[in-house]
């Protein structure tokens, strides 16, 4: 069994105009021990995803349908008081907007202390003290600073401390969304290797959620690439970086420098992700994409597997064989941003 398994999630969110698709029929499975990297636009759906995976959804979200298990037990199901005792005890959160997620008028060290003696009525102030402690040292915070309020701390020591607070009861699954925001790249390196060491510990697993593939790349052992609330590609770090299926990962990868061929162009996707109250039907890629035909733009793709990866283009099985010169050309996507600029295929 796995640590994680979404099937079929969707969560929509309450607008004027209706119901915004955010995340639409998502699924995929997540080991003890292993972490998943989340990477995609902004507003493609990966924040809601975690969201919804720790139930902290805003008011004008829910869950329309799916499901999503952790350790066997669907967590859609659960009441708000079964899912906060899961909460840094099982299932943590490193939030982007640490400043929002620090309670103001508390210090750090309460803060941790609250959410340790909480979840483990049995800890004593002692050792809850000499685990803040511990955390601050492997965050790179002066310990004497934990006394401190949230205000009193730079945006990137923020950023530590919750690190800090997520990994404090050693939980089974860190979600992680953009964890290393603010900090500098000596930072990152230090922060990622150390919770790399405390997952091999404790065989803990993580979801990165990252505009960053660089990090996804150091820190994960697969990636799930979303699209306008949908996935578009999932497969091991290396297949995905190195050959994958779908034209949005192709672009995805080409839109981002290569240390190992500075003299390759980049590439630039034209154009905006579709409206997520009344999205297109067929692939919602297609009228950013090199290869699409009037079959993408009417026909939902389904999933093609090639390599270990799940891609869902109708035409990713005939991208080794003779596609992939073309999506992988800067010219092609030059040439389909300026169609959909005078409004021809």
């Amino acid at each position: 069994m796995s640590l994680l398994e979404v099937d079929g999630l969707e969560v929509y969110y309450e607008t004027e105009d209706g119901p915004a698709k955010a995340v639409d029929d998502v699924s995929f499975t997540l080991e003890e021990g292993e972490n998943l990297g989340i990477v995609g636009e902004s507003g493609c759906g990966k924040t809601t995803l975690a969201k919804a995976i720790i139930g902290i959804l805003p008011d004008a979200g829910y869950v329309n349908g799916g499901s999503i298990e952790f350790k066997g037990d669907d967590l859609t199901t659960m009441t708000g008081e079964q899912r906060r005792r899961l909460k840094w005890e099982e299932i943590s959160m490193i939030a982007q907007s640490a400043m929002n997620s620090l309670n103001p008028v508390y210090t750090i060290r309460e803060q941790i202390v609250e959410a340790i003696e909480t979840h483990r009525p049995g800890t004593g102030r002692v050792e809850s003290t000499e685990i803040v402690t511990e955390m601050f040292e492997l965050v790179g915070l002066d310990p004497d600073r934990a006394d401190d309020y949230p205000h009193q701390f730079s945006g990137g020591m923020r950023q530590r401390a919750m690190i800090a607070m997520a990994l404090a009861l050693e939980p089974s699954l860190i979600l992680a969304d953009e964890p290393t925001t603010a900090l500098d790249v000596i930072m990152q390196d230090q922060i990622l290797k150390r919770i790399s060491q405390i997952q091999d510990e404790v065989n803990s697993s993580m979801l990165v959620i990252t505009h960053d593939v660089s990090v996804v790349a150091e820190t994960c052992d697969r990636v799930l690439v979303m699209y306008a609330g949908k996935v578009a590609e999932i497969g091991p770090v290396d297949e995905i970086f190195n050959q994958p299926y779908h034209p949005y990962t192709i672009g995805l990868k080409r839109a981002f420098p290569n240390i190992r061929k500075t003299d390759q162009d980049l590439l630039s996707i034209k154009g905006y992700p579709p409206e997520l109250v009344d999205p297109p039907e067929g692939c919602r890629f297609a009228e950013r994409c090199p290869l699409a035909t009037e079959k993408c733009r009417h026909e939902e793709p389904e999933a093609h597997f090639n390599n270990g990866l799940r891609s869902y283009c109708h035409y990713a099985d005939d991208i080794d064989t003779e596609l992939r010169p073309v999506a992988d050309s800067p010219m092609t996507w030059e040439q389909t941003a300026a169609a959909q600029q005078t409004g021809g295929d």
